[in-house]
């Protein structure tokens, strides 16, 4: 029998704006499937889905956003292969069950709700006997993430590897931090770290570089969530770059909190880690609070600058609409972003999770914009809350930042401020490598499709107008001008003129006509936002039964809650 796993994303403007990485969950699960199964892997991105030979099963992963694009190809394959079964997995079942939303899904056989390394290969063995099960909804208990096994690299053939930019390796689970809005830790046993064996990562990053891919992401929620954990990992990888002689570039999810940790930092420029994934979330010191992200509130500038000034590139989380945010949010967080020379910023509003504390408390309060045959998408201009600001000064806001955020004299100041943090301080070390951020492997893929290509081409069209030329310009000499005190600046260079050009591709055409957010109305009683926050004492022994530390959270949450209570008037 065989078994084909699909992966389909929404590939329209994703996150990587024309970077493709290897569908990591796919070739994963495949060293889950029983020995007696064959196994076949078809990404959508890079092949034609109307040649996929026959299968027994066809096996789906992704998230709430990919819907559209999965169930379109499912339909296609179910027309061809009306007797196949169709399985989804991933974490769209889980966000839909959370929403009671799981009737959108039911063109697939099979949902997989949660890990799937043992209930997989258990509906396997079953299927080829002839056994099915009687629910269509398949749950099984979190899966212990270091008995996690190799992927399944020996399908992968080097000419698979040239159609992507990088690989994609997941390093640990879970994050022991608190922020109210996020769907991670609310995942049974999920509110920690779990992390993979050492020694299997550095087995798989060895094999993906025998193949020529030098581009890494770690995925994970938190690289320092374990921090004894991360500085093992670190010490591996130096050890594998040493005896390898080799030279790689590296991507991941990690905590502000790193700025504490100077001997991990130069650990991490020395392996090759380049570009970072910190939320910011806010510049607001009660926004934070409210959202429980403590560990953000108090050093959050000079956290910043300090991670910078090892070399580091932060693409910073950034979101709108907490209800503390004041009506400076918008320039203040331009202002933090120019101070600090961050050169990532793709802010998004603040959506409710199914899940998590966020939507139970937007529930409670009836602040929950429901769409009954929609799930909630993590949309930039979209989303399922009612804010306590105006709409309308929400939406003026967030097409003011992005007018200016483009602006070439701002831009070229971010960039000024980034390279003068590197340049003022003793702790620069250098990537051997070109970076994460590589211009020449990222225009060799552009070029082989003509979607990027349009891409490409729009953002040489907009930097070709003289301003705009004249800062890139500028840029470009602050690079060559400082390359002796601080090589690899030119991937700094190319990563700030992607992310500046990519902010032009996603909101120059966007009005107001394109926002749909919505507000409370004048009735709603503001005084009583802590109110909400209660947890009753089923919820507190359910959240201490799946290790959700929602407890804690909540007291920084109600404490950020009745500061701004008390400066409204009570109903």
């Amino acid at each position: 029998m065989k078994i084909t796993f699909v992966h389909s994303p929404e590939d329209f403007y994703d996150q990587n704006y024309g970077t493709r990485f290897t569908p990591l969950w796919a070739y994963y699960l495949a060293s889950y499937v029983p020995p007696s199964w064959g196994v076949e892997i078809v990404d959508c991105r890079t092949e034609d889905i109307s040649v996929c030979a026959a299968s027994d099963i066809f096996a789906f992963g992704g998230i709430n956003q990919d819907l559209k694009a999965m169930t379109k190809t499912m339909e296609r394959l179910k027309k061809r292969f009306p007797k196949s079964a169709f399985l989804l997995g991933g974490p769209i079942t889980w966000s839909f069950e959370k929403e009671g939303k799981l009737h959108l899904l039911d063109r697939f056989d099979y949902l997989f709700l949660l890990d799937g390394e043992e209930s997989l290969p258990h509906f396997l063995l079953n299927f080829e006997k002839g056994i099915f099960p009687q629910e269509k909804i398949i749950k099984t208990q979190r899966f212990s993430f270091d008995k996690a096994k190799k992927p399944r690299l020996d399908i992968l053939d080097r000419k698979q590897c040239n159609d992507y930019y990088g690989a994609v390796i997941e390093v640990s689970r879970g994050c022991p931090f608190l922020c109210e809005f996020c769907d991670i830790r609310v995942l049974p046993n999920n509110n920690q770290t779990n992390t993979k064996n050492i020694s299997l990562i550095i087995d798989e990053v060895d094999e993906y570089y025998k193949r020529g891919i030098t581009q890494f992401q770690f995925a994970c929620d938190n690289f320092i969530g374990n921090i004894q954990w991360a500085n093992a990992c670190c010490d591996a990888l130096l050890e594998w770059k040493e005896r390898a002689g080799a030279k790689a570039s590296f991507f991941t999810w990690l905590t502000i909190n790193l700025y504490k940790m100077p001997s991990l930092m130069e650990k991490m420029r020395k392996i090759g880690f380049s570009i970072l994934f910190i939320g910011i979330e806010s510049v607001n010191r009660n926004s934070l609070l409210e959202t429980a992200k403590v560990q953000n509130m108090n050093v959050l500038e000079d956290a910043v600058k300090t991670i910078h000034s090892f070399g580091f590139i932060i693409a910073p989380g950034l979101i709108f609409g907490f209800d503390s945010d004041t009506e400076k949010m918008f320039e203040e967080t331009l202002d933090f972003l120019k101070n600090t020379g961050t050169l990532g910023g793709d802010p998004s509003f603040l959506t409710a999770l199914a899940g998590t504390p966020l939507y139970t408390r937007m529930k409670k309060s009836g602040r929950l914009s429901e769409r009954p045959e929609q799930a909630i998408e993590r949309k930039k201009v979209a989303t399922n809350i009612r804010y306590l600001q105006d709409k309308d000064f929400l939406t003026k806001g967030f097409l003011y930042f992005a007018r200016e955020f483009i602006k070439p004299g701002y831009q070229y100041s971010r960039f000024k401020t980034h390279v003068d943090l590197i340049l003022q301080n003793s702790h620069f070390i250098p990537n051997e490598n070109t970076g994460y951020a590589s211009p020449f492997p990222y225009l060799k893929r552009q070029i082989k499709n003509t979607g990027y290509m349009t891409m490409l081409g729009k953002r040489i069209l907009f930097l070709s107008r003289p301003d705009r030329f004249w800062a890139a310009c500028k840029g470009w000499w602050l690079t060559k001008r400082y390359a002796s005190k601080a090589p690899g600046l030119g991937t700094h260079l190319f990563y700030w003129l992607y992310v500046w050009t990519n902010l032009v591709l996603k909101y120059q055409d966007l009005r107001m006509s394109d926002f749909s957010l919505e507000s409370v109305d004048e009735s709603f009683d503001r005084s009583a936002l802590p109110q909400a926050v209660q947890i009753s004492e089923m919820e507190r022994l359910e959240n201490q039964k799946e290790g959700i530390k929602v407890d804690i959270q909540s007291r920084y949450t109600k404490q950020a809650l009745q500061q701004l209570a008390n400066s409204y008037p009570a109903k």
